[in-house]
């Protein structure tokens, strides 16, 4: 099969939506399908892959970390008649999405869609207009956009349902992200990482991994984590990422009382991120906005037990009360399912055994298939619909 991908988020851009998509290329070209991404330009970057195709872009003020596409490029609807594409898809709404629409609405191309992120979560980054303004026409954008597609992926049933709320109908599939990194614990890392942290060996880590966003409600963590020190003398804070929230999430640790024990790596390379789940006895992930929660099925691959916010796609991540534990979005039930894990031991042991045997469903083979399956419905209908002509 020969399969066009469109994307505003690649490679080097570190998200979930850049990581499925590495993720879900390499295993495509295992299993000795074609693929080429169509994504924007990143100033200093250079491929190593040569079936990606770059779109000259620009940065905001708003997300200096994400350039944007300018959605053209000369002679494009020739290349992509001359790629001979069996499937184009896209994984977001907006300029190469569109992009990616137009050209195969233009070619007679089948389009998949993968709706990764709850957009309308987002709209305190256009801060010129009313939020409910902007989420309202983030919702009628999304409605256009995936009526238009064969159809559509999510990461998580709670993403459907919201798809479908919108007055969404064309065929919607839940295929979970994958897990793609090695996060296999070594004893000499998790020394070696704490020993440059300055977190003593024998403490308990409490291990965030992310990006530093306000999404991503941090301010839950580092609340609910002063609450827990005071009570736990052994236990410390590390929070691995970067991001746009980063000196006020470092403001506001510094204001607390045990600010000594809260630790920050600052931007870390996908490649090595894997080594940080190493560190850590208990995952802890505050975020109101995932679709999914790609980092909560790593520190469960880790062995990590999760305490994490009932929102999102994040329910479907791991059992309640079996591997993890959701809490309410309030600092004092954070807190409190956080004490439950590091109060017990046995508890905390059995539920790290149970997160790695829950974690198996969530491998890179079983997503490729899976998005295979959609591609080849997609198709079907196509040869049927000009059979009926």
């Amino acid at each position: 099969m020969r399969i066009g991908i469109f994307s505003e988020s690649y490679e080097p851009v570190l998200n979930g939506v850049s990581v499925s998509i590495t993720t879900l290329t390499r295993e495509l070209k295992n299993l000795g399908h074609q693929v080429w991404v169509f994504a924007p330009r990143f100033k200093g970057h250079r491929d190593r892959e040569t079936q990606v195709v770059r779109f000259p872009s620009f940065c905001t003020p708003m997300a200096r970390d994400y350039p944007l596409a300018v959605p053209y490029l000369p002679g494009l609807t020739a290349k992509i008649r001359e790629l001979e594409l069996d499937v184009i898809h896209t994984h977001t709404p907006f300029m190469l999405g569109w992009l990616g629409l137009r050209l195969a609405k233009r070619l007679d191309i089948p389009i998949v869609s993968t709706n990764h992120t709850l957009y309308t979560e987002y709209a305190h980054y256009f801060p010129l207009a009313p939020r409910s303004a902007t989420r309202l026409f983030i919702t009628g954008m999304l409605k256009r956009y995936y009526q238009q597609c064969d159809a559509v992926i999510v990461p998580s049933e709670p993403v459907r349902e919201l798809l479908v709320s919108y007055g969404i109908d064309v065929p919607i599939h839940v295929i979970p992200t994958a897990m793609s990194l090695d996060v296999t614990r070594d004893p000499v890392v998790r020394s070696q990482i704490r020993q440059k942290y300055g977190i003593p060996d024998n403490a308990r880590v409490l291990l965030y991994v992310g990006r530093l966003a306000r999404e991503k409600n941090l301010e839950l963590l580092l609340n609910a984590f002063d609450i827990l020190a005071s009570k736990h003398r052994d236990i410390h804070l590390l929070i691995v990422g970067g991001g746009p929230y980063e000196t006020r999430c470092r403001s506001l640790a510094k204001a607390l009382r045990n600010a000594e024990r809260i630790k920050f790596t600052g931007y870390v390379a996908r490649e090595k991120v894997g080594r940080y789940y190493s560190v850590g006895d208990v995952f802890a992930f505050p975020s109101l906005t995932e679709t999914q929660g790609l980092v909560v099925a790593e520190a469960l691959c880790a062995g990590l037990p999760c305490v994490a916010v009932d929102a999102g796609g994040i329910p479907e991540m791991f059992i309640d009360g079996e591997d993890g534990m959701l809490a309410r979005n309030d600092v004092n039930d954070f807190a409190s399912k956080i004490d439950a894990l590091l109060s017990e031991p046995g508890l905390l042991t059995t539920f790290s055994i149970r997160a790695m045997k829950n974690a198996e469903r969530f491998s890179p083979g079983e997503m490729s298939n899976k998005v295979l399956r959609v591609y080849e419905s997609v198709l079907a209908r196509g040869k049927n619909s000009m059979i009926g002509r």
